[in-house]
């Protein structure tokens, strides 16, 4: 039992868990220890009582229902079916592709955007928060500054009239690294205020089937994260979606951490929300049989019940086998994917239909139990397990008058995560690691040029880095948030594609109001306009040794050794950063390129401006 020196408080504790069946966690208490560490104690089971709704007493009654659930090995899905859910499929560039994009745009004036980033990179091989690697090494722009470049950019281009807000569910491993890093760059120009930061605490470890929680010395427990679906009940308590809402914001946005790609198709998956007024809409990929990817499913339930959800894919094969098909979980009607498509927990919520839910649920998400048994009778754990719960569950809370579909584009286009180290991605497809990951960004800049109608090869040489292989590293283009936000803004950059072209090995990176309408690369190019600003790159032939990539030195920082090259940016290449008025690069009477400021500005209708030097 608690000593007798314990405070009001500390005794209300004690005396809940002992309650609970918890007074082994007292068992090697010594008065001797003295205040300090009782006091540490009953700070994190404090902590843990006050951050889970319902306290430590809800957690451990819902843990002893799934345990027991579990160790009955009870079918979660059992008496439902599956069928294939509403949604749109879009072929990018296509006509609808374009305008859901069009569409789009104006509703993400009213868009409010979540980041889930609780997580270090461990697992890569990064010892630091993940969002601070860079998406690629050609413009070295990590994945935090690249997402809050994309609000930006947004902003203005929907014309918003305030910062379009973002929240970041951060934990205790990544609260000061995050704050940190923003601190250090100024919030990457964000306004104060605009970035919002809410933490995640950990639930109580649980070492048995009684729930009873694992102790962690004798004045600690052992506790783990809770998943991140623990998002919405944040989102709650923390009043910011019932802000957005009442501010008029009309869709949450809900994206993950290092998946460079996931805005690319933003416009386009608000457009088909909009259009299907969907309250729940996920962005999705084709997905292959057998997949480790969830599939989203409409499921009936024999008693008429009805959801669209996400499908676990450890859960989707046999439920497909007791159910419709039983050869369990294979291609549709094209031959190559599954009917289903593929999760990658990316999602568009809308605003005030969440924010009513929140209210109702208080964001509490539905949670499942995965303990490793060690004996047949499943009474005994290999180690502590917990309560988890994912974001993608959302729709379990919802009625079914609600509506839940997607909206499916390629993973070319948007997934591309950046998650694995290499020495596990060998013989993973895909490999999802840093490199890949980085190849991907560079590959689907370069097929937004080939669809504008530039000439920019498919591929270029093939390169392995620690046993990764990939061949379209090059051509390495890198068009930023700045310079496009949609395919409409592309095209009308890029006014005569035609004459733009780029060899096998170039490297082209592109920001701001920059217009190309000719030019010829061989090498390395780098344009950035800045606020107030415009760049016309016109008549240019550039050929210089560009950026070159090697092995990195084995005291190569860490961000470095997760992808296995090094990127040198090479001291011939051409590069300008222009700061106001106009200006146009091009080729001088001498054949050098640069950049020549136009005062007054005319560009005539043939590409030529009025002081052009090569007609």
């Amino acid at each position: 039992m608690a000593p007798i020196s314990d405070t009001p408080a500390q005794k209300a504790l004690a005396d809940m868990l002992v309650a609970e069946g918890q007074g082994h966690l007292f068992a090697a208490w010594s008065d001797g220890d003295g205040a300090e560490k009782r006091a540490a104690f009953y700070d994190q089971i404090a902590t843990l009582d006050g951050s889970y709704p319902g306290g430590l007493k809800g957690y451990l009654a819902s843990a002893r229902t799934l345990l027991a659930s579990s160790a009955r090995g009870d079918n979660p899905l059992d008496g439902w079916t599956p069928s294939v859910p509403a949604g749109e499929s879009l072929a990018f560039g296509s006509p609808e592709w374009l305008a859901h994009e069009a569409s789009g745009l104006g509703e993400a004036a009213q868009c409010g955007f979540v980041l889930v980033a609780g997580g270090l990179g461990e697992r890569l091989g990064y010892s630091r928060i993940k969002v601070e690697l860079p998406t690629e090494t050609a413009s070295n722009t990590c994945y935090l500054k690249y997402y809050v470049e994309t609000l930006l950019a947004l902003e203005k281009k929907s014309g918003a009239k305030a910062p379009l807000p973002l929240a970041i569910m951060v934990s205790g491993d990544t609260e000061a690294m995050t704050v940190a890093l923003l601190k250090e760059h100024g919030d990457f120009g964000a306004a104060p205020g605009q970035i919002t930061l809410v933490k995640q605490e950990k639930v109580a470890a649980l070492q048995d089937n009684d729930a009873a929680i694992a102790p962690d010395g004798p004045y600690g427990v052992q506790a783990k994260p809770h998943g991140h679906g623990d998002v919405h009940m944040l989102l709650h308590s923390s009043g910011l979606v019932k802000r957005w809402a009442d501010a008029g914001r009309k869709w949450v946005y809900f994206f993950q951490d290092t998946n460079g790609l996931g805005f690319r198709p933003l416009l386009a998956t608000l457009g088909v929300s909009k259009s299907l007024g969907l309250h729940c809409n996920f962005l999705t990929v084709p997905r292959f049989p057998g997949q480790a990817v969830g599939g989203i499913a409409k499921l009936t339930h024999t008693d008429g019940r009805e959801m669209t959800l996400n499908v676990e894919y450890n859960q989707l094969d046999p439920l497909l086998r007791a159910t419709v098909n039983k050869n369990g979980d294979v291609a549709g009607d094209d031959g190559v994917h599954s009917p289903y498509p593929g999760n990658i927990n990316q999602f568009v919520l809308d605003c005030g239909k969440y924010a009513a839910t929140l209210a109702r649920t208080s964001g509490v998400m539905g949670e499942f139990v995965n303990p490793k048994y060690a004996d047949a009778a499943k009474k005994k754990f290999k180690k502590p397990a917990r309560l988890e719960c994912m974001m993608q569950d959302y729709p379990k809370v919802l009625p079914e008058s609600e509506r839940v579909g997607f909206t499916s584009v390629e993973s070319w286009i948007s997934f591309s995560p950046c998650k694995n180290a290499t020495a596990d991605a060998v013989g993973k497809n895909p490999p999802a690691c840093a490199l890949s990951a980085e190849a991907d960004q560079y590959f689907h800049c370069a097929e937004m040029l080939r669809w504008a109608g530039c000439d920019v090869p498919k591929k270029g040489p093939k390169e392995t880095w620690d046993k990764i292989s990939s061949d379209v590293l090059s051509p390495s283009v890198v068009l930023k948030p700045s310079f496009c936000s949609s395919l409409a803004e592309l095209k009308a950059k890029l006014p005569k594609p035609a004459f733009v072209s780029l060899s096998k090995t170039s490297t082209l990176i592109l920001g701001g109001d920059v217009e190309v309408r000719s030019l010829k690369l061989d090498g390395g190019l780098v344009v950035n306009a800045q606020p107030g600003a415009k760049v016309v790159v016109d008549h240019a032939v550039v050929k210089n040794g560009g950026f070159t990539r090697g092995a990195c030195p084995a005291d190569a920082p860490e961000a470095v050794k997760i992808r296995g090259f090094d990127t040198t940016f090479g001291d011939d290449v051409a590069t300008f950063d222009v700061e106001e008025g106009t200006w146009l690069i091009s080729n001088d009477a001498d054949g050098n390129v640069s950049a020549t400021k136009l005062s007054p500005v005319r560009v005539d209708s043939d590409g030529c401006h009025a002081n052009c030097a090569i007609a």
